[in-house]
């Protein structure tokens, strides 16, 4: 099999981005004025290809050269690779200064469109370079994101029996459980990743996602604080294990950030989610994990900006995203849009939506809605029985806890008012 392409170097097979799934992209079509065409063709496919292997997880291909089209530097495709189960096709029509760049993915087993992007730009002098990587890092942020395009539609199919693609499914099933954390999913998610590294031992992401489900039980579950820290070494084991078996792993990289964070290590885990940034700045999960680090330190403005711009790239974005926009525009006085976007979060599953809630319609004098908002934080046990400490569990500054925490206890005021 042709190999496997990361940062311009071949890959061995027990890498972890042999699990995943198998992606072409194909040389793109060149039309109309050709020397603009075939140059920004040429870049695009380049630069979509330089940006996909920075999602984990991908085994990247490309057609050799004389089958058509504009060549393409990169790993090729033989006769011997069957196992592409997703495939890039796209084109260029450049007339005067005008361009259209067309994209579609497909799944190579079924035949399905399951995506398909069309982008016109003017070109000025100057501007072909800049449309050339606008573009290419605006596709690979649709196709490749840990929510995007490719791992939907795995997750729509049966698990193959191929325990590396299981292994891959299961990293995915992992993601999906951190959207809205649901205390049913933990338990079953954590079984299946330890049994992913026990059949894939070299899977770096099994390893990362297993250490942040060790965080989870950590800081979500109602653990002793001997019990908590036992976890949280666990955690930081398996995610250093991930990134020592591959450094450059956006995923590892913010596993890591996060389990260092929640263990008051503030520094480093900010040094580890720009790192994560700074390898992929497409993936706008990698966004939201750096924006959430920063505005929970108290670094709003620069947190917000990165938490927005990941909500803006994400289709359907997981609750947690809007969290500290919410805690920041309360902290503004703006409490109307506080509880719009602290509803927006409750989709996330965890108590601190409701909170947020309820402190931003006490704020409103909101009596009903605040009485209802409670009612739903007080089903968490964690949070419902100290507050503060759960803020400041979670790393939050002690502006941020006391301003919460006079939110909260306005709240239950108003409720409690006759």
């Amino acid at each position: 099999m042709a190999g496997l392409l990361r940062d311009g170097e071949q890959r061995s097979a027990s890498s972890g981005s042999t699990h995943g799934p198998a992606l072409m992209v194909m040389p793109f079509d060149a039309f109309g004025d050709e020397d603009i065409a075939h140059s920004l063709a040429n870049g695009l496919a380049q630069d979509l290809i330089g940006n996909l292997i920075r999602f984990p997880g991908f085994r990247l291909y490309v057609m050799p050269l004389g089958t058509g089209g504009t060549a393409v530097t990169g790993p090729r495709a033989t006769d011997r690779d069957s196992d592409a189960a997703y495939v890039v096709r796209g084109s260029v029509r450049a007339e005067g200064e005008h361009v259209r760049v067309s994209a579609q993915l497909s799944n190579t087993t079924t035949g399905q469109v399951l995506w398909a992007g069309s982008y016109d730009r003017q070109l000025t002098p100057g501007a072909l370079i800049r449309a050339q990587r606008d573009l290419a890092g605006e596709i690979a942020t649709i196709l490749g994101q840990p929510y995007g395009v490719v791992n939907r539609d795995l997750l729509r199919e049966k698990t193959p029996a191929v325990s590396s693609v299981q292994s891959y499914l299961c990293v995915q099933r992992a993601y999906i459980y951190r959207r809205n954390f649901s205390r049913s999913e933990i338990a079953p998610v954590r079984q299946c990743l330890e049994e992913s590294v026990r059949r894939d031992p070299a899977f770096s992401e099994a390893w990362a996602m297993l250490g942040w489900l060790h965080l989870d039980h950590a800081r979500l579950g109602s653990l002793e604080p001997a019990s908590r820290q036992r976890e949280y070494e666990l955690a930081f084991q398996a995610a250093s294990r991930a990134v020592a078996m591959e450094p450059d792993n956006t995923l590892a990289l913010k596993a890591l950030s996060s389990i260092s964070h929640y263990m008051g290590h503030y520094e480093e885990s900010e040094r580890l989610a720009r790192r994560a940034v700074e390898r992929n700045p497409n993936d706008p999960d990698t966004l939201a994990q750096l924006g959430w680090r920063l505005a929970v330190r108290g670094k709003f403005d620069e947190g917000i900006p990165m938490l927005k711009q990941a909500i803006e790239r994400t289709v359907n974005p997981p609750g947690w995203y809007y969290h500290l926009i919410a805690i920041d525009l309360y902290l503004q006085g703006r409490h109307a849009e506080a509880l719009e976007a602290a509803e927006r979060s409750a989709t996330s599953g965890l108590g601190v939506s409701q909170a947020l809630i309820a402190i931003a319609q006490g704020a409103l004098g909101n009596r009903e809605g605040a009485q209802k908002a409670l009612a739903q934080m007080a089903t968490f046990g964690t949070l419902a029985r100290d507050p503060a400490a759960y803020f400041r569990l979670n790393g939050a500054t002690e502006e941020i806890v006391d301003a919460l925490m006079k939110g909260l206890n306005e709240s239950n005021s108003l409720v409690e008012a006759r």
